[in-house]
């Protein structure tokens, strides 16, 4: 960054990168997946069961 300027947020290009983020309690973890393929990370994060959408029968009577 020039000199006297101080970011908010920034990115550095290293060979080690890391980066951490919270989860919502609606995703399950034990079922993540990750892929990291031609440069291109790919996350894959399903709903828990408790958060999936559900079908309810209406009884009309």
């Amino acid at each position: 960054t020039p000199e006297g300027i101080e970011p908010s947020y920034a990115e550095i290009r290293s060979p080690a990168y890391r980066r951490s983020f919270s989860l919502s309690r609606d995703l399950d973890p034990s079922k993540i997946d990750a892929q990291f393929k031609d440069g291109v990370l790919r996350l894959r994060n399903p709903k828990a069961e408790h958060a999936q959408p559900r079908k309810i029968t209406v009884r009309v009577d």
